[in-house]
């Protein structure tokens, strides 16, 4: 028919070409769709920078907060580890300690380094705590992890004299040494209280969305150095 008929010749090549259209079409918008992820992957990492160097600005005189970027090689996952490994290591500049962002939240800190790799202990790992607060006047509370779960943690020990609500904010105190204070972490999703004790647990949902990390930004302060040392050159007290 396509061979012999020149209407059916004629309406086939015109489907033909549709076709072909509406694939590249596609193909187009699938592939724009990747840059813009990637592209808004790198301007949460722009904001987490300019939150740190902000640091600097609130105290004059205090040492400023360096970052370095990285790209994650692997990834706490549904059924992972809740470890995350980078692509760069100490021979490129990173160190122990140094706090860890995905997508502009707080994801963890490296705990050991290879030349050319990093080991991140995230906030997915159900043997780590982190100092947090909810909202930018809460108290120091504690964050920790839900095992199995990459996307939650849970916040405990949160005085029922403050109230807490689902969409408030959480973020770091800076008291761990990990990361600056005001560093964002998540969102709370849900308040459990009881009567039977002064306190309220809450479920957070991360941002830093671990499955679809993909860069990070690395934290660095010398102060932190510093205090550190002086906590580990403490004798213990008689």
């Amino acid at each position: 028919m396509n061979t012999t008929y020149s209407h059916q010749r004629t309406a086939m090549s015109r489907w033909s070409l549709r076709a072909s259209g509406s694939w590249l079409e596609t193909l187009g918008q699938v592939s724009d769709w990747a840059q813009l992820v990637e592209s808004n992957e790198l301007v949460m990492l722009e904001n987490a920078r300019l939150r740190a160097t902000v640091e600097r600005l609130r105290e004059p005189g205090a040492t400023p907060w360096t970052s370095s970027h990285a790209r994650v090689l692997r990834s706490p996952s549904w059924q992972g580890s809740p470890w995350m490994v980078l692509n760069r290591g100490g021979q490129d500049g990173m160190v122990p300690g140094a706090g860890v962002l995905s997508l502009g939240y707080a994801a963890g800190k490296i705990v050991d380094t290879t030349a050319h790799e990093s080991l991140v202990l995230t906030l997915t790992h159900p043997d780590a705590q982190w100092s947090v607060r909810v909202g930018r006047q809460g108290q120091d509370v504690r964050l920790l992890a839900r095992r199995g779960d990459v996307r939650r943690a849970s916040v405990m020990d949160v005085p029922l004299a403050q109230l807490v609500l689902p969409g408030d904010t959480v973020f770091t105190t800076g008291h761990d040494g990990v990361f600056p204070a005001d560093i964002l972490v998540g969102a709370v999703e849900d308040v459990t209280r009881s009567g039977a004790d002064e306190f309220q647990t809450l479920t957070v949902t991360l941002g830093a969305n671990f499955p679809a990390s993909r860069h990070v930004l690395c934290l660095e302060s010398t102060r932190n150095a510093r205090i550190n040392d002086l906590l580990n050159a403490q004798a213990p007290l008689p």
